[in-house]
């Protein structure tokens, strides 16, 4: 049987258990589903003595006891696992690395060398690996057989910071996974469940083709807690469901939230339900006692990845460091920001350095020292702009309506640039939009090398 954690609950309570439950997907909502299910079987005073919770590494050839062994005080005895590797199979590889990348994308460290070292052992790789990955050091085949073909270089700092991690903290690659841990509950199931007692298992990653699970979704009742489509370039949960548990928070606090800051959360959150979840407490914390979450408090608290890489994509086009500029596109691309938008915000960039660029040569002698600290910058440069030295096209007006801080930083990036090289950057943006529109050529291809041209001074001689 397949359902929802609700649908459970009301099987429970109407008298109809199942021997076996499994709840797999977003780590926090299996758990969470779990917990849900636990207090139906067992009332939370009696837990301690009826609940026993097994880690799959260590205890699970004992399974067959625990789930034999009655509960001391009568009633329903229920056996937990968490996090099981059972359903990893090689065909679930791509999920577990990317389920790694995302964690240490949202800073989880722990959670994303967990995921690393189940996909190891998914693609059967040793300790010796581990140690180097850690130090930077497998070859392209082995980075191909864990990341696949062409593997980005944000996906390699990630596998050498992830390993390092690992390496570090003692973390071992399971011995055991998939198959072999698949045996332990298809042999227990096949044996038979006692009619009181139950099996709870969560799982992040499952291979539905997998004898277990066909075996568990034909006796027991299965749970997907998943919070993307089932499409594989979907990085993000669906909006809804992240929308669905901001409410449920906010409701719960008894507090309100206006309509754009629930779209602003939703914007700046969305690899995991626990990243939300900490956003939003970090939210209610800041709130005290005001009734209402609104989009400047949004604003104020949480941090936006997406805007935080198209800044540090444009930060990187203006330094003209081709390596950082890339791993923002793509870190931009696996959040699923359209293209055009990028596209427009660096025809933006490379505009505001024309402005510069212009007003460096007409009003500054065509030299800034790029060392010169804003302060000074505000105090001394800024106001030759308005002396009217030179022949002013509209640019240093433009510059001088600018917040200051704005026009010091396209200032030191225009002294990277000749107005030769920002006439042509603009023009390969112009002739990026029409291949896009018109070549069929991929759209991440194009892009790369547009910012690979943006960057590169040999390029604009």
């Amino acid at each position: 049987m397949t359902g929802t954690v609700e649908k459970a609950v009301a099987e429970i309570t109407r008298g109809r258990r199942s021997p076996v439950y499994l709840l797999h997907g977003d780590e926090f909502l299996a758990k969470e589903g779990a917990k849900a299910i636990l207090e139906v079987l067992v009332p939370p005073g009696r837990q301690a003595l009826s609940v026993e919770v097994v880690a799959e590494d260590q205890d699970l050839a004992s399974l067959r006891v625990r789930l034999r062994t009655v509960s001391l005080f009568g009633g329903t005895k229920v056996v937990v696992v968490h996090d099981s590797k059972a359903f990893v199979s090689k065909e679930s590889l791509d999920s577990l690395v990317k389920r790694s990348f995302e964690a240490w994308q949202a800073e989880n460290p722990e959670r994303a060398a967990r995921l690393l070292l189940q996909a190891l052992a998914a693609a059967g790789e040793g300790a010796g690996f581990l140690d180097r990955a850690g130090r930077g050091e497998v070859t392209g085949p082995e980075l191909e057989r864990i990341l696949g073909a062409g593997a980005a270089d944000d996906r390699e700092q990630w596998l050498r910071e992830v390993a390092g991690r690992a390496v570090a903290d003692g973390m071992a690659i399971p011995e055991s996974t998939g198959a072999g841990l698949a045996r332990i509950y298809e042999e227990a199931i096949q044996q038979g469940i006692p009619a009181d007692t139950a099996l709870v298992l969560t799982a992040e990653v499952v291979d539905e083709r997998r004898v277990l699970f066909k075996q568990i979704a034909a006796v027991g009742f299965v749970i997907d807690c998943g919070i993307r489509s089932k499409r594989p370039w979907d990085t993000q949960m669906e909006p809804e469901a992240a929308r669905a548990k901001i409410r449920e928070m906010v409701a719960a606090a008894g507090k309100r939230i206006a309509g754009d800051a629930l779209a602003a959360i939703v914007e700046r959150t969305g690899f995991s339900m626990r990243a939300l979840e900490s956003a939003m407490e970090k939210l209610l914390l800041y709130l005290g006692m005001r009734p209402e979450i609104t989009a400047a408090d949004v604003t104020e608290v949480l941090t936006t990845s997406r805007e935080a890489n198209v800044f540090d994509l444009t930060n990187a086009v203006s330094a003209r460091d081709a390596g950082r500029a890339l791993r923002a596109f793509r870190s931009l691309m696996a959040q699923r920001e359209p293209v055009p938008p990028i596209l427009g915000v660096l025809a933006g960039e490379l505009r505001g350095l024309i402005i510069a660029r212009s007003a460096l040569e007409s009003h500054l002698g065509g030299t800034l020292d790029p060392s010169v600290p804003f302060p000074v910058f505000q105090s001394r440069v800024l106001p030759l702009l308005g002396k009217g030295a030179g022949v002013d096209d509209g640019s240093a007006a433009k510059l001088l309506a600018m917040k200051p801080y704005r026009a010091f930083n396209l200032f030191k990036a225009a002294t990277r640039f000749s107005m030769a090289d920002l006439v042509r950057g603009l023009e390969a943006i112009h002739e990026t939009d029409l291949a896009l529109k018109t070549s069929g050529h991929p759209e991440a291809l194009l892009m790369e090398e547009l910012v690979i041209t943006l960057c590169a001074a040999d390029l604009f001689p």
